[in-house]
């Protein structure tokens, strides 16, 4: 019974040793690499100053974003819009050499110029945030008007007759008879005749005047339509700087974060709602909203026939927003969030639309007419779905490439940024 009383409480007091050893493994153990489920090493958090490693920040997102491409986006509007409308400018040259032996000259350097602002202006279009969306987005509309529907050719030329009569108030004219649409028309048609029912007074006697005049009242008008479309990017730029509207700071704010984030995807879907379905859906035919075979007054920029520029520097300006150019871009935060490879596939889906774009040779305006005298729809439908294995009808091809982009936006990019799906981009209704 000895023997056993003494085996008992050698036993209890090898138990009580296991157990204090027990204890200081477990100490040790608490400094050990923890890894998460993903197979991430976290030691970085629990280090031995007590440091934490740095998490991803919205707020630093959005503010690269504001100063790496809004701002300086609206800096170049401003610039290349006040160009345009220099009373010393290319398009000012070309009215005063109109009749002259230098016309054909001025005149191109004029469209030139155009162009170039016309370039800047579809990149901002992707950035309708904030002030570019305030009262019915009226900065915006004076800019662009084409969002929001057709030009009014009538209505420009209108404002030619009234140019001729020093009338002519800018302002006090519609917006989808303003902007660099309104100057594209008056500078790119070729026909001079106007495009008003024959009822209209204002218009009655303008086939009949002298071609040189109607030339120089048409300039006359896309000067001034400029020196509008110049102002609002000027004050569409003041909203943003301190020294103006200072919306810069409330986009930026730690406090705002969630809706700054939320208005900036909802710009970013413009390339769904604005380039896929309304640039090219709707004119071609795809989408709902056109109930011919193919919609040809609904084309941007048929005069200048620039619309797969528009569409290419819309495309552009989204990987921009989406890398944030060389700083910090959604695709830091989707890669942060553990999704990389949907971050890689927007990013290659867009450079694989900027390839197509650039191998394009005939116009939007040219394919949709195209489809239109043909009435068949099974060619463009064929290429959209199709998009690497069509040799014809480019812009459905494209309209297919852009689709890939679109459906991953509605897809993994809202659930991933946790954001909601702006208004217009909730089907596609192909």
């Amino acid at each position: 019974m000895k023997f056993l009383a003494l085996s008992t409480k050698f036993c209890l007091l090898c138990i009580f040793l296991f157990g204090l050893g027990a204890c200081t493994d477990s100490s040790r153990e608490s400094s050990d690499p923890v890894i998460t489920p993903s197979g991430g090493d976290t030691s970085s958090t629990n280090n031995d100053d007590g440091g934490d490693s740095e998490e991803f920040s919205t707020a630093e997102m959005l503010t690269n974003i504001a100063d790496a491409i809004i701002i300086p986006t609206y800096e170049e509007l401003v610039t290349q819009t006040e160009l345009l409308a220099s009373s010393d400018g290319d398009l000012s040259s070309y009215c005063s050499a109109i009749g002259s032996p230098e016309e054909s000259s001025k005149e191109a350097l004029a469209k030139d110029s155009w162009k170039t602002s016309m370039a800047v202006v579809q990149a901002s279009e992707m950035l309708a945030i904030g002030p570019a969306t305030d009262n019915g987005s009226s900065f915006r509309k004076k800019i662009l008007s084409y969002s929001e529907g057709s030009l009014n050719s009538c209505g420009v030329d209108e404002m030619a007759v009234l140019a001729g009569r020093a009338e002519l108030d800018v302002s006090q004219r519609a917006t989808n008879q303003r902007g660099l649409g309104g100057v594209e028309y008056l500078l790119f048609n070729e026909s001079l005749d106007h495009t008003c029912p024959p009822q209209a007074a204002t218009t009655s006697d303008w086939n009949a005047l002298d071609d040189s005049i109607r030339r120089q009242n048409r300039c006359k008008a896309a000067l001034a339509i400029a020196e509008d479309v110049a102002a609002a990017a000027v004050q569409l730029r003041d909203a943003w700087l301190e020294t103006g509207g200072d919306f810069r700071s409330e986009y930026i704010s730690e406090s705002n974060v969630g809706n700054s984030l939320q208005m900036t995807t909802d710009a970013i879907f413009y390339v769904d709602t604005g380039v896929k379905d309304k640039k090219l859906g709707i004119p071609l035919g795809i989408n709902d909203a056109c109930s011919a075979f193919s919609c040809p007054g609904s084309v941007e920029s048929p005069y200048s026939e620039t619309s797969f520029a528009n569409i290419k520097n819309n495309v552009e300006t989204f990987l921009e927003v989406f890398q944030g150019a060389s700083g910090v871009g959604f695709d830091d935060l989707i890669s942060e969030e553990g999704y990389p490879e949907v971050s890689q596939r927007i990013v290659t889906n867009s450079q694989a639309v900027i390839a197509a774009l650039e191998e394009v040779s005939t116009s939007v305006i040219d394919q949709v007419n195209s489809i239109s005298d043909s009435e068949d729809e099974s060619q463009c439908n064929n290429a959209f779905a199709n998009p690497e294995n069509s040799d014809s009808l480019s812009a459905c091809s494209i309209y297919g490439l852009i689709k890939r982009i679109t459906d991953d936006l509605k897809i993994d990019f809202v659930t991933i940024v946790n954001v909601n799906l702006p208004s217009g981009a909730q089907s596609d209704n192909d």
